[in-house]
């Protein structure tokens, strides 16, 4: 049922039909009896939707969210979406970039939060016709895009130098994100900078070859079978990876931190005796809904807020 038919049985103008249902004050009360009559014996509900967009009173950010089966990732969509009702706008999860471009095209949407923003191409596309935010990107600064910051690099060369400090430098590294990268082309932040730091102490990762990154757990545990005792420490790519590597220790008779200690990231699935560089996704979704708004304001970004991951043992101490 349309509007159209609600304008036809009560026998006046659409617009005015619309007028009605809009409860215009300017209606004769005679027409306005006409059409809700209509209404009601048509059954028609107005499509709230439809409505909204016509207006532009429905305020959509699409959200490109890559891996939400990872806690870092759920964790950071959720806070996205709460900022972004505090602020009167509606969010939209979208899968990668290219679903958010469709949706975005779809909508009409005047901004879009990405996560891990590395298409070049997308991001550059929608920059020409709306504002757009990411979240720990990489690319070269764009006009109307904003970016949170994610500084690995000083994290890692951080924890890398507490390591040193306290006699850990039989290190190994287990991260499948770091593989992927390398296999794409894609950045890397995390790992170069344990690199750099242990090759000025004069220490390099253990592994099959030098700046050798297992790609997961399993890969790990079947090197350890071979090499017992060669590593004090594994960093992982994130604490799922980082669980999964303690329980191929404790298959192995082997404890954290007594025999092995094994750092994770994201701090958000930490297990006895383990180590974390935290990631404060609530701070993060905050920063990107605010430079978002700001965008939208027709504000002019001065600078980019950086966020350090900061070192946490497994009680939530800063180390």
């Amino acid at each position: 049922m349309t509007l159209g038919k609600v304008a036809e049985k009560a026998g006046v103008a659409v617009d005015t039909a619309r007028k009605v249902l809009r409860k215009d004050p300017s209606v004769r009360p005679y027409i306005r009896e006409r059409v809700m009559l209509a209404v009601q014996e048509l059954d028609y509900h107005p499509n709230l939707l439809a409505r909204a967009l016509r207006d532009k009173s429905l305020k959509i950010i699409p959200l490109s969210v890559i891996e939400l089966g990872q806690f870092y990732f759920g964790e950071l969509a959720s806070h996205l979406s709460h900022e972004l009702v505090k602020v009167g706008m509606e969010p939209a999860l979208c899968f990668n970039p290219d679903h958010l471009m469709k949706m975005s095209q779809s909508f009409s949407t005047s901004g879009s939060i990405l996560v891990s923003g590395t298409n070049f191409e997308c991001i550059h596309e929608l920059s020409k016709r709306q504002k757009v935010v990411t979240i720990d990107s990489t690319l070269p600064v764009m006009p109307s895009v904003g970016n949170v910051s994610i500084d690995f690099q000083s994290a890692y060369r951080h924890l890398t130098e507490v390591l040193l400090k306290r006699g850990r430098c039989r290190l190994a590294i287990v991260s499948g994100h770091y593989v992927r990268c390398l296999r794409l082309g894609w950045p890397l932040q995390k790992m170069p900078a344990i690199f750099d730091t242990l090759g000025d102490a004069g220490f390099n990762t253990v592994g099959k070859q030098s700046r050798h990154v297992f790609g997961s757990p399993e890969e790990f545990g079947s090197w350890l079978d071979a090499h017992p005792g060669t590593v004090d420490t594994v960093i992982c790519e994130n604490d799922l990876e980082a669980a999964r590597v303690i329980g191929e220790l404790a298959s192995r008779g082997l404890k954290t931190p007594q025999d092995i200690l094994v750092v994770g990231c994201d701090a958000n699935c930490m297990l006895k005796g383990m180590w974390s560089v935290k990631l404060d996704t609530r701070y993060m979704a905050k920063e990107a809904v605010t430079i978002l708004t700001h965008l939208l304001e027709g504000r002019s970004l001065t600078e980019n807020p950086t966020y350090i991951p900061e070192l946490v043992d497994e009680s939530g101490q800063v180390i």
